[in-house]
């Protein structure tokens, strides 16, 4: 029995699997993907030494939440109660992870500091 292992099924099943893996990665984990276009939810967050977040709240224990908007993978609108500058917009470092979240910071330190993350809503 000298069958080639490409007349069988396993390597293409294989292969298949790889690139809806590879495929699933880019678009959820990925910090090169491009951001999706539309309106994101956002919560303000710190991102603790382990790069893990904690919910911000304000004094009464309501988490601090936003709206962003992003076009051709560019962050143009977030607002709370006001909403920012297009100048103060492009002094924020902004974290993609994926092509439906990121953060926005003025502090780009590699952890602990206080951001905005933001998940695709639209």
């Amino acid at each position: 029995m000298n069958e080639s292992l490409w007349r069988t099924w396993k390597p293409y099943a294989v292969i298949a699997a790889v690139c809806i893996g590879g495929i699933w990665w880019w678009n959820s984990q990925s910090s090169f993907a491009a951001l999706k276009n539309g309106a994101y939810s956002c919560t303000a967050v710190f991102v603790n030494a382990e790069g893990k977040y904690e919910v911000l709240t304000d004094q009464a224990g309501i988490r601090i939440s936003a709206d962003a908007t992003v076009r051709n993978g560019n962050l143009v609108k977030l607002s709370a109660d006001t909403a920012m500058s297009s100048a103060d917009l492009t002094k924020l470092t902004i974290k993609p992870k994926g092509n439906s979240h990121f953060t926005a910071t003025d502090d780009p330190a590699m952890h602990s500091y206080n951001a905005i993350a933001c998940d695709f809503s639209d």
